[in-house]
């Protein structure tokens, strides 16, 4: 994978007693796409990389607060709520595997306490960078290999306040966790806010919902903006070109389109919801700080079906440059993919599942006697047990 950030390829996601989850695990890939049914834990996997992703931003209390409080987070099995911990692993080039751990203990008044934070990053020729901290103290592991000779070791213990995250305390592991996590976006486009006049904003990051659009749009480079109109073009036939416009203090984008009678000039405001989600998912992964893995909810919202092989194939193609997540409904989307790529989420009495396809199923999708988006239509894409 490459990124204008330093970025890890992200290979396993991890989640016990999260929300809907008492014990999962998900690989990653370059794509993969989330499948079940409403309320089957899809947007609880999705939950758990966005508040990884809020930690270096915000901060643990802030990224706890922003998914609804420590309470909401814990997985309840018979009715009893259990704490919850969270592992995300990654790999930098070919090496050893690292990975990210927080776990989490609860205290009085739905409050809760740092019970373990991990990492572990095999970075310098297998002599790895590390800490643990048990929410008071963090111990860092940093070598160096600057130096003369063979790298060397430096320890480090740093305090750590009550409730915060060891990623405050700085070190270099904990900036290259920083990075790992920043490095997760999670993109749920709104049509509404991007056709709505729009706040001059920060380019470096694309808002999820797409309520940045137009001042992102601005910042890309020629080449970067002649290919989104070429993406989109695929996608709905006759856009020619895109332009910012200001009006006052407001961004805005002006669409032309080619028509029967010639080219005609919309504003973001007018184009359909459709297009402005199209737009919106190409934009995000066309933006400058390129995400090393992003999370794209429901693309086929609002999208004509005979467009959606077109977005898919632009979605594969981007997937060799950052990693792609889908959560979808759409048995089109479904055919579209191999089945490697799916990961199927369901739930079982108290708790949420998610597994990759049997290989019970993948040998009849092998022989040809049936499409993964037919099976997924009567419910029957069976997950490995």
């Amino acid at each position: 994978m490459t990124s204008s950030r330093f970025m890890p390829t992200y290979t396993a996601l991890e989640l016990t007693n999260f929300l809907s989850y008492k014990s999962a695990r998900i690989e990653f890939d370059d794509l993969v796409a989330l499948i079940g049914p409403n309320a089957s834990g899809k947007s609880n996997l999705v939950a758990a990389l966005k508040l990884l992703r809020d930690i270096p931003t915000y901060g643990l209390p802030l990224a706890i607060a922003r998914r609804g409080g420590y309470d909401q987070l814990r997985h309840r099995s018979q009715g009893r709520p259990n704490d919850p911990a969270i592992r995300l692993e990654f790999r930098y080039g070919p090496g050893e595997t690292g990975f990210y751990e927080l776990a989490l203990a609860s205290l009085k008044g739905k409050r809760y306490r740092v019970k373990r934070e991990r990492a572990f990053l095999p970075i310098i020729d297998n002599h790895p960078d590390s800490f643990v901290s048990d929410g008071a103290t963090v111990h860092s592991v940093e070598w160096d290999s600057e130096t003369d000779g063979p790298p060397r070791s430096e320890e480090r213990r740093v305090p750590v306040a009550p409730g915060q995250s060891a990623l405050s305390t700085g070190g270099f592991p904990a900036h290259l966790i920083q990075l790992a996590l920043s490095g997760l976006q999670t993109v749920e486009i709104h049509p509404a806010r991007v056709g709505e006049l729009q706040e001059p904003s920060s380019t470096a990051e694309f808002d999820p919902v797409g309520a940045n659009t137009a001042s992102v749009f601005d910042a890309l480079d020629t080449a970067a903006r002649a290919k989104i109109v070429e993406q989109l073009a695929a996608i709905v036939p006759g856009i020619v070109r895109i332009e910012p416009r200001v009006y006052a203090d407001k961004r805005t984008l002006l669409f032309v389109q080619r028509t029967a009678h010639g080219n005609r000039e919309f504003l973001a405001k007018q184009m359909s919801d459709g297009t402005l989600r199209a737009f919106g998912i190409l934009l995000a992964l066309a933006q400058p700080e390129t995400p090393g893995l992003i999370v794209i909810e429901e693309p086929e919202v609002a999208i004509h079906l005979g467009a959606l092989q077109s977005l898919i194939e632009i979605l594969q193609a981007e997937s060799r440059t950052m990693q792609v997540v889908l959560t979808t409904h759409s048995a089109d989307i479904v055919d579209e993919l191999p089945v490697e790529s799916l990961r199927v989420v369901w739930s079982d009495t108290e708790q949420s599942r998610v597994a990759n396809v049997s290989e019970h199923t993948r040998r009849i999708l092998r022989d040809g006697l049936i499409t993964p988006g037919a099976l997924l239509r009567a419910d029957a894409l069976d997950p490995e047990s």
